[in-house]
């Protein structure tokens, strides 16, 4: 009988490991999907699951996860084991709804495996006090390799314990932002149905918007007075192109058509850096400065000249990304809006018909929290808001100044047309 009970208890142990291991995206914590005992902490974080204290429309779950940070390292967090390792062959993206006291604080997704690999993301919070879904891109990842996720929110801080150092999250999944559609490459025109379209921007770059004007697609970058000297955008996912920049010793030139509006300024400098997406100490930059502005023209990058106090080329190097910085090495002006459209290899692009026609419009503060102003001629123009579902939310005629005070904090998608062009922008309500 001894024997046979002790049997037994093995048997409900090795049972009892199993069953608490098997924790896979997505996670809501609802229906004990996983519990406080889940969680292993580390140097001053404590996760717990508790009922959601801030149920609403944004998040009705009846549970939620709860990281408090009391003392410890300024990395203060907790971690969660999956049962399987992560796969990025598709699903590249990771989301997770989150309720910060705070707006403007670093949260940090981190991936471990049992092995010793670690990739890590960061973002931040742009609401205080109401749920918002925060994303992260591990495009370009290894499949098979993960199965730790690692949350460490305030990063970069050491916490208090108060309320400023509690913070709710929920609904963590991976998804596939791009729909199915096909991975990004050259020549990059924003103009194949077929093709999964993105910008990245970096130090504070932006927000860049691919916008649609005239049946013609191209990217508009604001480089505001609060981003850095090196700002920039990449031109796609974290994954880089589809295929290496045939880049060779003889063969060394990109191009891009580029266009400034907001200033009379000439000679301002461009920056291409192309690099591997898996390596970012394998990379090349090169400087082309702008001769005209109101007007769209070609830009020549020949990364046999590389910019002063950056690495050589080297060919050997797989270069499959590439990113772009207006006015390198200078602060951001609100005033001035930057193009781009049409990035190719060897060979430019011709300037079409299609390239010379621009809205000149500027839409500011964005983000905002009740007022979006249009800078340009509105006669005849008619604005509509959609949500990211795309309900219209808002339809008139275009004033200077358009009160978005009755939308909720959030992403909404602004639409100029004056029936010939058309243009859409992103715009944050904060």
């Amino acid at each position: 009988m001894f024997m046979i009970k002790n049997f037994l208890n093995i048997i409900f142990f090795i049972y009892s490991i199993s069953c608490a291991s098997q924790i896979i995206l997505p996670i809501d914590f609802e229906n004990n999907q996983i519990t406080t005992d889940d969680f292993v902490n580390f140097d001053g974080g404590t996760g717990s699951v508790i009922g959601n204290p801030y149920n609403n429309v944004q998040n009705s779950s009846l549970t939620v996860g709860q990281i408090i940070r009391d003392g410890g390292q300024i990395w203060a967090g907790s971690y969660l084991v999956l049962a399987d390792y992560l796969d990025f062959s598709s699903n590249t993206h990771i989301s997770m709804n989150v309720y910060s006291p705070i707006s403007g604080l670093t949260v940090k997704f981190k991936l471990e495996s049992d092995s010793g690999a670690q990739t890590e993301r960061d973002t931040s919070t742009t609401l205080s006090n109401d749920w918002e879904t925060l994303t992260w891109s591990f495009a370009g990842e290894p499949s098979n390799t993960y199965n730790k996720l690692v949350l460490m929110f305030d990063f970069g801080n050491v916490g208090d314990g108060s309320v400023n150092s509690t913070f709710y999250f929920d609904d963590i999944t991976s998804f596939d932002p791009s729909g199915g559609l096909s991975q990004i490459d050259l020549p990059v025109t924003f103009e194949d149905p077929t093709v999964y379209y993105s910008v990245i921007d970096f130090e504070g770059n932006g927000p860049s918007t691919i916008v649609e004007e005239g049946g013609n697609h191209y990217v508009q970058v604001i480089k505001t007075d609060q981003s850095g000297t090196s700002a920039g955008v990449t031109i796609g996912t974290e994954e880089g192109f589809a295929t290496n920049i045939p880049i060779t010793n003889s063969d060394t030139k990109m191009y891009a058509h580029v266009y400034v509006d907001g200033t009379t300024q000439t000679g301002i400098p461009v920056r291409l850096k192309i690099e591997n997406s898996n390596d970012p100490t394998q990379s090349v930059e090169t400087e082309a400065f702008t001769t005209a502005a109101g007007e769209w023209e070609i830009l020549e990058f020949d990364f046999n000249n590389e910019a002063s106090g950056t690495a050589a080329l080297n060919t050997s190097y797989p270069f499959n990304m590439a990113s772009i910085f207006f006015n390198f090495g200078s602060v951001g002006n609100n005033d001035i809006v930057y193009f781009f459209d049409n990035i190719s290899f060897s060979s430019p692009i011709s300037l079409g018909l299609e390239d010379q026609i621009i809205f000149d419009y500027k839409i500011y503060p964005n983000p905002t929290s009740n007022t979006i102003n249009i800078q340009g001629d509105i006669s005849d123009l008619k604005v509509i808001i959609y949500d990211i579902l795309g309900k219209v939310l808002m339809q008139d005629e275009a004033q200077e100044s358009i009160d978005i005070s009755f939308l909720k904090k959030g992403t909404y998608f602004l639409f100029l047309t004056n029936n010939s062009i058309n243009s859409t922008y992103k715009i944050i309500k904060k």
